[in-house]
């Protein structure tokens, strides 16, 4: 009984130890896993701007989570979140995996639309994910809105071990390029951007 009991309470402490949260990270004590894009709730606003819904699904999102990996220098956030080679990794074949499922079609729209806090915890809580260990950045995409040239997407950290949220926020990026695919694009990399330029600095002070 007491050896039972023993072994439980070791198991209950290296879990807590094991264990990742927002403060290792920004002290560059955890791994950052870049997980890619989520578009399994996303909207295309300004139905002009959208007029192929089978190629940006076939196509463009796995394009968009593609170029996560292909172009590192323009996308990457391993220097963003001040972290060492080793302490950075994309890993967007998950994601790819779970877009298989978006709807594009019937989610072009001329409405608003929003996402709350509560169904991106619901999305992530479905993910199935190759990569257990470390805190995961996924952008779960809200919108791309035409009409604001504006890409919506909300940036979770989550524990990779548990699927937990362990934070989310809306962030927002002008899109802008040539062509369709880098357009889009352009969205993304103005959300890393921003990131650098404010809110890496704002949440490495306030989360933990």
């Amino acid at each position: 009984m007491k050896k039972s009991l023993l072994f439980v309470i070791v198991l209950f402490f290296a879990g807590q130890v094991s264990a990742q949260t927002l403060s290792d990270l920004f002290a560059g004590n955890a791994k950052l896993v870049f997980l890619g894009l989520d578009f399994t709730q996303a909207k295309y606003i300004g139905r002009a701007g959208f007029v192929d819904p089978v190629a940006i699904k076939n196509q463009h999102i796995v394009s968009w989570n593609n170029l996560i990996e292909y172009e590192p220098k323009k996308f990457s956030l391993q220097e963003v979140f001040k972290l060492k080679p080793d302490q950075y990794e994309t890993k967007v074949s998950d994601m790819i995996k779970l877009n298989e499922s978006a709807d594009v079609k019937d989610n072009i729209t001329e409405d608003a639309y929003v996402i709350t806090e509560d169904q991106v915890k619901k999305s992530v809580s479905k993910y199935s994910l190759s990569v257990k260990d470390g805190i995961g950045l996924v952008y779960v995409v809200e919108s791309l809105n035409k009409n604001a040239e504006k890409l919506f997407a909300w940036v979770t950290f989550i524990d990779l071990k548990t699927k937990k949220v362990l934070y989310t926020e809306k962030l927002e990026g002008s899109a802008g390029g040539f062509g369709f695919r880098n357009y889009w694009a352009g969205g993304v990399y103005k959300i890393n951007k921003s990131i650098d330029s404010k809110y890496y600095k704002q949440w490495s002070k306030t989360l933990k």
